[in-house]
């Protein structure tokens, strides 16, 4: 694992969101999931994170008030103005700046489910902040196993690869890099880690990355088929995972998602045993 410690101040920006918007329930999300990396810290209303910005690892500090966002950047060299320009659209984007809460939630108080959504949720965006290769570890990890098998694969790969940056007297951990795991050689992952078939397929995706850079940011601009097309260019990836990186309309519903979607609105998991167990995303291939 890399480390980066004693990050600096270089940097601060403010974002403004169209309402409803909730912080806490956007970056923390209700169902556990992460919004830029597991490895955050969330406490009393800000949130210590971080990214990466054309390679180079970058901490973020964030706190709001309503429905403006303050973000203090922490890097070890000062950023470029376009370096700030690229992360200030990312955040903006992770925090659902392109979300029409409005239009969905007018839809939805007329319908008995989703009608909970609007008043036990109300304000949490969909988005996130982490990179492409980053959802590409996700989906992968994600493949025919367990939610626990999964998670404990992901905490795998943060220990042992993962990038630490310190800042504001926090530790955060970003995911591994593109370029950390195309040295490895899938023999590694699979027996050290315990990653099975996924380690070379993980190892493939990582190597094509870096060969064809690609990024969200870039991504975001494409049309959705255009975009789908080429995340799944990407060794391992076809159009399921390729759905759950991009994070568009085409991000599947499964059994898996039921169970959350069970838990998240009816505060219950579906008892039914022959599906408990095996919360799956297919195989891609």
């Amino acid at each position: 694992m890399s480390k980066h410690l004693n990050f600096e101040a270089s940097g601060q920006f403010e974002i403004v969101l169209r309402g409803p918007f909730d912080f806490r329930r956007t970056v923390a999300k209700p169902a556990g999931w992460h919004w830029s990396t597991p490895s955050k810290v969330f406490d009393k209303g800000t949130l210590w994170s971080g990214t990466y910005v054309d390679g180079k690892p970058v901490g973020l500090k964030m706190s709001a008030a309503g429905d403006e966002v303050s973000v203090i950047l922490y890097t070890r060299s000062q950023l470029t103005n376009a370096e700030k320009d690229m992360l200030r659209t990312d955040a903006k984007f992770g925090l659902g700046c392109d979300e029409d809460l409005e239009a969905f939630y007018a839809f939805a108080r007329n319908d008995v489910v989703l009608s909970v959504v609007v008043k036990d949720l109300h304000g949490m965006r969909v988005g996130r902040l982490d990179d492409l290769f980053g959802r590409v570890i996700l989906a992968i990890t994600l493949q025919m196993a367990p939610l626990k098998r999964s998670e404990s694969m992901m905490a795998e790969l943060l220990e042992k690869y993962g990038t630490i940056i310190g800042f504001d007297c926090r530790e955060v951990v970003l995911w591994p890099t593109a370029e950390a795991i195309a040295r490895l050689e899938p023999s590694e992952l699979r027996d050290k880690e315990k990653l099975g078939y996924r380690a070379e397929r993980l190892v493939k995706a990582a190597r094509y990355i870096v060969e064809h850079p690609m990024s969200l940011r870039a991504l975001r601009n494409l049309p959705e088929a255009d975009a789908i097309k080429s995340v799944m260019q990407i060794p391992g990836i076809g159009k399921y995972s390729a759905g759950l990186i991009l994070g568009r309309s085409s991000a599947p519903v499964d059994v898996w998602s039921v169970v959350i979607i069970s838990e998240l609105l009816l505060e219950r998991t579906p008892e039914n045993p022959e599906t408990r167990d095996r919360y799956r995303y297919k195989s891609d291939e």
